[in-house]
């Protein structure tokens, strides 16, 4: 009894090693190469502002970057006003005396 129990869990396992190598085994995938990276021609992507002769475009780039200043502004004071916000609240809580019961 003793033997046949010991070749069938030898069969088990060789089954089961069977089972888990049937596929081939997966090519081990090659590392691409690093591209070196494109320096980017700023000169062609942003004129340069002395170059530009056109009054137009100048005003336009003005008023682009006011818009900008403008967002940055508000977003500035939506943090600060979130900041004092926080700071009074804090302030408020140390400066409570703590209850006692009498």
């Amino acid at each position: 009894m003793e033997a046949a129990d010991a070749t069938h869990s030898t069969k088990t396992k060789e089954e089961k090693e069977h089972k888990d190598h049937t596929g081939e085994a997966k090519p081990i995938k090659e590392k691409k190469e690093k591209k070196p990276k494109k320096e980017k021609d700023k000169s062609k992507e942003k004129e340069n502002v002395a170059d530009i002769s056109d009054a137009t475009k100048l005003r336009a780039k003005l008023e682009k970057l006011d818009a900008k200043i403008d967002d940055l502004k508000s977003k500035k004071q939506a943090i600060v006003a979130r900041l004092h916000e926080l700071e009074g609240t804090a302030a408020t809580d140390a400066a409570a005396p703590p209850a006692t019961s009498g």
